[in-house]
């Protein structure tokens, strides 16, 4: 039987095709669409993404791209088996190949959003990576003063450990209520 391909396998692998991988890779799959960000994109940034216009921003397009690559060839030097959809067999060599590519980038754009830092600084700007939502499209990319992205993040931080914290206190008081039920069940059920 076959090993199964783990994040971290693939990690491993992609980070050794880049050269300043540690700081755009994470350690551990985490859900980075979720990161702190005033707003989503727009209509048009979607609409523009989607049909493959360059961003305004060619480094990180390049760096988005470095990325999607390493990961992508990561997935078939591991011997990534990519799932076609039953429509995507043709009979044709050629044409399953061309399904089979297309799968695996659309996988490495998956990873990407898994294992890569979408947040990037340049100067006193922050700026947000997020891939396209076709294969083929170009990453939309956002961009915000520094000192409004950190301000946003704290409050978002604070506001988070507040409700964390009145959540654990919740927690403990329906704790102690179940226990006290359990309390009362248990002696109506003896008597």
């Amino acid at each position: 039987m076959a090993k199964e391909l783990t994040y971290e396998d693939v990690l491993v692998a992609a980070r050794s095709k880049l050269v300043d991988a540690e700081s755009r890779f994470t350690d551990v799959p985490s859900p980075f669409r979720a990161t702190w960000w005033p707003g989503v994109p727009s209509f048009e940034q979607e609409l523009l993404s989607d049909y493959g216009v360059p961003s305004s921003m060619p480094d990180l397009s390049r760096e988005f791209f470095e990325e999607v690559s390493a990961i992508r060839d990561s997935l078939e030097d591991l011997g990534y088996k990519v799932q076609r959809a039953p429509r995507q067999r043709s009979g044709l060599e050629a044409g399953e190949r061309v399904m089979e590519g297309l799968n695996r980038h659309a996988e490495a754009l998956h990873l990407w959003d898994e294992l890569c830092f979408p947040v990037r600084r340049r100067g006193d700007l922050a700026f947000r990576i997020q891939s396209p939502r076709d294969a083929m499209g170009t990453p939309i990319i956002q961009a915000l003063p520094l000192d409004d992205f950190i301000r946003g993040v704290t409050v978002r931080t604070a506001r988070a450990t507040i409700e964390i914290a009145a959540l654990k206190k919740s927690r403990a008081a329906w704790r102690v209520a179940a226990v006290v039920l359990g309390l009362i069940l248990l002696v109506a059920l003896a008597a």
